[in-house]
């Protein structure tokens, strides 16, 4: 029995488990003496079939090379019809009643880690959507699909909604391919799921994440964070949006010279700035009346007194209605905050 194996018995021994296509398909990348000792290798596992540990061993270097390694089974492969499975003939685990599962959309800080049963599928759907969708979200879309056909109905739903938007579109067109992936390379990959999935110990909300990045970006000057956000835009428009804007606050007013408040005052509607001013500091009310021409000081101050009654929803709502506008105008440099 063979203690160790060279590089090329290692790759070998790799697509022999994958199949023929997958072999076929790495050799020809291959040329000279790398692919005679590919096809040396794969010659003397058809005469001397691999050890068990040789297996492991190599399946081991498989997980530790995650993506790579998935990259030849991105087409359909070849698999031999004792390792082909069916889903229909597959363990009814997607049976299970769905109130078995914690698929809630609230956001959760901390999981509390389930009781593992030892079953990786039925392990895997006691998992939080959240905590498989956050394991999976860098994975191949054939290795998430694989994860994906063994979670219940609504859990698998769930995670697919968790994952990252770019990433959605290629998992859903993968679920829809025939599965032809070897048991054993399944088995390893919703083995390699469920430990990420554990190590998912605390959720971050969007919100969270959204006001880290925003608070970073508004520590830098306009001409750099411009061309992030404008990646970022290609990337995730939802996202890109939400950061552009948490950059500027309503506060953001009393940073702006005279005529760039003038300016801003220009393109409020009354009513929303009304609404905005209930509740403010009296410097920053000061300083907006002063700006502002002597009959719409006196029209703005007599609505302000009939309207006192906004709740704290509707104010805050009014005041992101001008933040934004007062984004639109910084990034179009028409004004300039100091």
């Amino acid at each position: 029995m063979k203690m160790m194996l060279t590089r090329p018995e290692r790759l070998a021994l790799l697509l022999h488990l994958m199949g023929d296509e997958a072999t076929e398909m790495a050799r020809q990348d291959l040329s000279g003496e790398a692919l005679e000792e590919l096809d040396q290798a794969l010659k003397d596992f058809e005469s001397y079939p691999p050890s068990q540990e040789e297996v492991d061993m190599v399946l081991g270097d498989f997980e530790d090379y995650f993506h790579m390694a998935l990259q030849t089974v991105d087409k359909k492969l070849s698999t031999p019809e004792d390792e082909q499975q069916d889903d229909d003939d597959g363990p009814k685990i997607l049976q299970i009643a769905e109130e078995s599962f914690d698929v809630e959309i609230e956001p959760t800080k901390r999981f509390t880690p389930p009781k593992l049963t030892g079953d990786t599928v039925r392990d895997l759907n006691l998992m939080h959507p959240y905590q498989v969708a956050q394991a999976l979200k860098n994975e191949n879309p054939v290795a998430t699909a694989i994860v994906l056909r063994k979670l219940a109905n609504e859990h698998a739903a769930k995670t697919l909604e968790f994952l990252p938007e770019a990433v959605r579109p290629n998992v859903f067109l993968q679920l829809a391919q025939p599965l032809s992936v070897t048991t054993l390379i399944q088995e390893r990959i919703l083995n390699k799921a469920l430990q990420l999935s554990l190590q998912v110990e605390e959720r971050e909300t969007e919100q969270e994440t959204t006001s880290q990045m925003a608070n970073l970006m508004r520590s830098l000057p306009r001409a750099l964070r411009k061309p992030m956000l404008d990646e970022l835009e290609k990337r995730d428009s939802d996202l890109a949006e939400t950061v552009r804007n948490q950059l500027y606050r309503f506060e953001d007013i009393e940073k702006l010279g005279d005529r760039d408040l003038q300016k801003l005052l220009g393109q409020c509607q009354t009513d929303a700035l009304v609404c905005a001013l209930q509740q403010v500091d009296e410097s920053l009310l000061t300083f907006i009346l002063s700006n502002m021409s002597k009959r719409a000081k006196e029209s703005l101050q007599e609505e302000m007194e009939f309207k006192t009654n906004a709740t704290e929803e509707e104010i805050m709502e009014a005041r992101g209605s001008i933040a934004k506008i007062l984004a639109g105008l910084c990034e179009a440099g028409e004004v300039k905050i100091d």
